[in-house]
């Protein structure tokens, strides 16, 4: 699995910015958000390599 070095953040597609800075929010602020949203910021994360695959997710 590949890692990410949040100081170059900047440096990752927007995707990826935009799907950390997600994923960072809904942890910290414990925002509600709907399964279709996460389920959209994990793929991309998961595309990139930044996540393991989820087997058990369901398509919204």
């Amino acid at each position: 699995m590949k890692k990410l070095d949040l100081n170059k953040l900047e440096d990752e597609p927007i995707e990826i910015q935009q799907a950390v800075a997600f994923y960072a929010s809904y942890t910290i602020n414990e925002i509600r958000v709907t399964t279709e949203e996460k389920h959209k910021h994990y793929i991309v994360l998961e595309k990139a390599g930044l996540l393991e695959p989820l087997k058990s997710v369901v398509e919204p």
